[in-house]
């Protein structure tokens, strides 16, 4: 398995563990202790943007 590949898994991960702790949060937003979850998905949210960008990346400079 290439690093691509690697990194897309890796970022689809984090972004269905993203969504999840969104609906977490959500669910249990009224309680002061939530905010932990709300800071988590934003993180594991920017963290899949990101390795999705790196993996475009590396595939368009593996192309060219």
């Amino acid at each position: 398995m290439n690093d691509i590949t690697k990194l897309e898994i890796h970022s689809s991960v984090l972004l269905i563990t993203g969504m999840i702790l969104i609906l977490v949060w959500s669910f249990f937003r009224l309680e002061w202790w939530s905010a932990v979850f709300g800071f988590l998905a934003i993180f594991f949210l920017i963290e899949a943007i990101w390795h999705y960008g790196v993996a475009d990346y590396k595939r368009i400079k593996k192309e060219a």
